[in-house]
């Protein structure tokens, strides 16, 4: 049962599926990389190079907490966006402030980070696509056979692509070109905490000046999260088509963002 749900199920069945748990609505993380997006690509050209030597993404809570450890002194140079999971919980609070907001991923860095004073305020609960497997099967429903709902679309192709290893930094670029021409952003990135420190590293060594940074702690990205349950490569093939499959190219054509 939990094999099927994420190697033969799609993403219509698991909508139909939560909801019939309970859920009122399901909405795309996605929507929040893509504000995330549009607030690095007004924040890089403001601060790189003039007030700071790189920038530094921000939608990995274990890669800013590793910054923010072992390389204190750096930390001032990682993005102040929201993570994807923090700025899509803001946006539906503000339409619905009563309603209770659960964050369904692959991240168990995502249950510290919803601890957090700034951040207790907009999530209720989070829990991993296991759990959620879990919970399919405690509530006997039976994913695979269940009918499908409608297709969810809250994010762009580019808001869609944080999902894997280098998928930010192309976004971020892509979206800091598009918002100012002219510019050409070099970036680089790194997934495994390993990875992270030696690019930090590196960087403090000045190697990475005028950069764009993407650090992600899981190996392949978010698809290579402890909570979920698809080999790496296919989480990332998956994600990729799924993205392509948006009907907003990029972050600034997305109707849903104020």
């Amino acid at each position: 049962m939990c094999r099927s749900v994420w190697t033969i199920c799609n993403t219509r069945k698991i909508v139909r599926a939560a909801k019939d748990l309970g859920f009122t609505e399901i909405i795309e993380v996605a929507l929040g990389a893509d504000a995330a997006a549009r607030h690095e690509a007004e924040m890089f050209p403001q601060l790189v190079p003039e007030k700071q030597p790189f920038l530094g993404t921000s939608c990995c809570p274990s890669w800013t907490m590793t910054a923010k450890k072992f390389f204190p002194d750096l930390y001032q140079y990682i993005s102040s966006s929201n993570t994807p999971m923090v700025e899509t919980a803001k946006a539906i609070k503000r339409r619905s402030p009563s309603g209770k907001i659960v964050f369904i991923g692959p991240c168990i860095s995502k249950k510290i980070e919803a601890m957090e004073e700034d951040v207790r305020p907009y999530v209720d609960f989070v829990i991993t696509y296991e759990e959620l497997a879990a919970i399919f099967v405690a509530a006997n429903i039976d994913v695979a056979e269940i009918t499908e709902d409608e297709i969810v679309a809250d994010a762009s192709t580019k808001g869609r692509n944080f999902a894997y290893a280098s998928g930010v930094a192309s976004s971020v670029k892509a979206s800091i070109e598009q918002a100012h021409p002219g510019l050409e952003i070099p970036t680089h990135n790194a997934n495994g905490l390993a990875d992270c420190r030696k690019m930090l590293a590196m960087a403090k060594a000045g190697k990475f000046n005028g950069y764009l940074l993407e650090g992600m702690a899981c190996p392949g990205g978010c698809v290579g999260g402890p909570g979920t349950m698809l080999p790496i490569e296919k989480g990332e093939k998956e994600a990729k088509d799924f993205a392509k499959k948006s009907p907003y190219s990029d972050v600034f054509k997305n109707p849903f963002l104020e």
